[in-house]
């Protein structure tokens, strides 16, 4: 009588108001055990007393026996009791005969048994605790043994913190996304590395606990349920239905074991499981700890990926499904609000609602942006289609779904794969031409919209980090899902590999300035300490199971408070971004010289050097009444010039200024700039060549970047730039000068430098 409510002493419920302690799997824990549960549950009230329990086991036991009842909690051995179960007045257990065993019914606890349950068994969350009963007969030979798990129903698994998680994480990407369709400004690249940073750490503590490891505590698997999200799996109950359709009409065999009655599912610890159970019946696997489960045909053990989706109560035949089908989902709204964007702020600048300069590099290049933003949301979910693609390769859903697993990992590694490639190309171009990668990443604007994504977060002398990136991600992805079978190995190549990353991560520190390299750095140790904590769920130690059980708390703990200050700082950003006047002001710059390239403005009108040698003029106005005048007088001297230069072929040949021609203040600032020579030059050797960051030079294809060929004639033509010299904005002498030259000491960019476009 003893030992059944110790076996109701430390358990939980998923969700009881009263007070509760609970089990709903039995499986067996010794090799060959003549006991093998098929059906059991377990409820005891500590108000009343009353234990109501459901049992249907099958024995091959024909004898008197007598259980040794061991009750541990959080690896330590509370109770110890043996128990003679003639005593206990049950005529199904004195003796015991071989066959199937039922059994219905309600007990009433002595207060002497229910005063020994410590009260905080019914309190803390995700209690650890589990009942171990060995059989044996009365001549001391070992008949059986086996075991359960309680709850209390109290979980840190929560629908309200996955909507606050979930809610945060994509409030900071719609910030940092529309931030940028203002222009990629300072604000926009702060806001999306650390939005992506923190959806990248959501993931990873996820993946970690799909490790196939000995044991997670089910406090860590509780708090990894809170981000499962973040890979995709989230369960909505008619997606759920038509998922099992398509498999089943695509050649598959779904599973049922969240609908099944006669399948009890164990979501903790185990050694080893076989995926193929209950197609093949009982089967015992040899195992060489002693604290080892076994799962029969009626009692399943899900480790790894399984049992993260099992707690999100999503059926094994469906992870796949549903992960992709959420990405393709949320690329749908993310594409539909930059529509929205677009288009509704030209009927709002229609309307006069809006000012023009309102959106201006979304509405001019939303096309590029469109790519750029998608090539972004595949990047976040890298991830996700990357594992869940490998893992279709082993769990074999149906034909159709490994067709689908097979199209989305070459879309993820395709994609992000021709971006690597292409930011690379520009870097290495720039560096030989300029000895300075920023100058085509951040000085073209059309690479910059759609390339972007790859660089912005980084340093500019780092934009491969996004590699380093991509490769550490990769190779995680194909041990979480091509080594299920080997929990071992899974938790030391994660660790090691984590531990290189943070080496390297600290050396090189890439991010864009400091506060955002710190907070990289910082969500790297946490990770490569969950690592760490994995190693010894993986038991490759041989450590004392107490030992896992409270790295359990200090897992949840770690997360649960970095968690929270991850998305305290979000908001902060998000906020400074949607209450601040000047957000650029706000952040510190980027450690490297990308404002030099970058445009000044993004309203409309000229950009580039040809503005800001207009906005010298403007600086010349007060020294002469008829400044304009001599301006034209200009221009008809650069037509005139132009007809005769037609057949010129050297392009560097000057034209004089007449002797008998009164100079201005205004012409002398252009002669000193153009040192002398013609604004105008040959179109057939000017091909080609544009300024830098100039985007006014553009090709008369805004839409693509590869093979546009850039030319140079048309941004020098004097009437352009008379045209456009009353919408210079008058710029600060210091800030002109900043954009002509590096600001802190590298390689400046003259006006007069010609750089070759050729080909991209």
């Amino acid at each position: 009588m003893l030992f059944l409510p110790l076996l109701a002493v430390l358990s939980w419920p998923t969700i009881v108001v009263a007070r509760s302690l609970s089990a709903s799997s039995l499986v067996t824990c010794m090799e060959n055990s003549l006991l093998s549960a098929s059906y059991f549950d377990v409820v005891f009230d500590p108000d009343d007393g009353s234990l109501h329990y459901t049992l249907d086991f099958t024995s091959e036991v024909s004898d008197y026996i007598i259980a040794d009842v061991d009750i541990y909690a959080y690896g330590f051995k509370i109770i110890s009791r043996q128990i003679d179960l003639c005593d206990l007045d049950w005529k199904q257990f004195c003796p015991l005969y071989p066959g199937q065993v039922e059994i219905d019914s309600i007990e009433y606890i002595d207060d002497s048994y229910t005063s020994q349950i410590p009260g905080i068994a019914y309190t803390v969350p995700d209690i650890d605790a589990f009942a171990r009963i060995k059989i044996r007969n009365t001549n001391g030979t070992s008949l059986g043994c086996i075991q359960a798990f309680f709850t209390n129903g109290k979980t840190v698994s929560q629908t309200g913190v996955k909507w606050a998680t979930a809610v945060i994480a994509g409030l900071g990407l719609l910030v940092a996304g529309v931030t940028s369709a203002f222009g990629n400004s300072n604000a926009a690249s702060h806001v999306s590395a650390n939005a992506v940073s923190l959806f990248l750490y959501f993931q990873s503590v996820v993946v970690i606990t799909m490790q196939h490891v000995d044991q997670v505590p089910p406090i860590a698997s509780a708090w990894a349920e809170n981000l499962a999200w973040s890979m995709g799996l989230i369960k909505v109950s008619f997606m759920q239905k038509i998922f099992r359709w398509y498999v089943q009409a695509t050649g598959g065999t779904p599973s049922l074991y969240l609908t099944s009655s006669t399948i009890n599912i164990l979501t903790q610890r185990s050694w080893e499981y076989a995926s193929d159970l209950a197609a093949r019946g009982y089967e015992i696997v040899k195992r060489s700890k002693p604290l080892v489960l076994y799962g029969n045909s009626n009692v399943l053990i899900f480790r790894g990926i399984k049992r993260i989706a099992y707690q999100a109560n999503i059926e094994n035949t469906s992870v796949v499904c549903t992960g992709f089908t959420f990405f393709i989902l949320c690329a749908y709204v993310l594409v539909a609000v930059l529509f929205v964007l677009k288009y509704g702020s030209e009927v709002c600048i229609r309307a006069g609602w809006m000012k023009s300069a309102r959106f201006y590099d979304l509405r001019q290049n939303w096309k590029a942006i469109i790519k750029g933003a998608l090539s972004r949301y595949i990047l976040i979910g890298f991830t996700q289609l990357v594992l869940l693609a490998l893992w279709e390769f082993v769990q074999k859903d149906s034909p159709a779904v490994i067709v689908l697993a097979v199209l989305f990992l070459i879309l993820a590694i395709g994609v992000l794969g021709w971006t690597s490639f292409r930011v690379h190309h520009f870097a290495k171009q720039s560096l030989q031409q300029h000895k300075n990668p920023a100058a085509v990443l951040y000085g073209n604007q059309q690479i910059l919209d759609k390339y972007g994504f790859f660089y912005t977060m980084f340093n500019a002398n780092k934009y491969w980090w996004g590699n380093v990136l991509l490769l550490h991600t990769f190779v995680k992805c194909i041990f979480i899902a091509l080594c299920q079978a080997s929990g071992k190995t899974q938790a030391m190549v994660f660790w090691i590999i984590d531990m290189v990353y943070l080496g390297l991560l600290i050396h090189f520190k890439p991010y864009l300035n400091t506060p955002t390299n710190i907070v990289n750095i910082l969500i790297q140790l946490v990770t490569t300490l969950n690592s760490f904590m994995f190693t010894f769920f993986s038991n490759i130690f041989g450590q004392p199971a107490a030992v896992s059980s409270i790295m359990g708390w200090v897992f949840f703990i770690l997360n649960a408070a970095f968690s929270l200050i991850l998305l305290i700082l979000i908001l902060v950003l998000c906020a400074y971004v949607a209450f601040s006047k000047n957000p650029d002001a706000r952040f510190k710059p980027a450690t490297d010289d990308r404002t030099s390239f970058q445009r000044f403005s993004h309203n409309g009108g000229q950009k580039g050097p040809t503005a800001e040698l207009l906005a010298l003029g403007l600086a010349a106005k007060d020294h002469n009444e008829n400044w304009e005048t001599e301006i034209h007088k200009m221009q008809d001297m650069s037509k005139s010039t132009e007809n005769s230069s037609n057949d010129v072929v050297d392009e560097d040949k000057t034209v004089p200024i007449e002797d008998d021609e009164k100079e201005t203040f205004a012409g002398k600032i252009v002669r000193k700039l153009t040192k002398g020579r013609s604004t105008k030059r040959s179109k057939s050797q000017n091909q080609g060549k544009r300024l830098l960051s100039d985007v006014s030079y553009r090709g008369d294809n805004d839409d693509t970047i590869d093979g546009a060929e850039y030319t140079f004639e048309q941004s020098h033509k004097k009437d352009a730039s008379v045209a456009s010299f009353h919408h210079a904005a008058g710029r600060p002498e210091q800030e002109t000068n900043d954009f002509i030259g590096s600001s802190n000491g590298r390689q400046s960019t003259n006006l007069d430098d010609q750089v070759n476009y050729s080909k991209f």
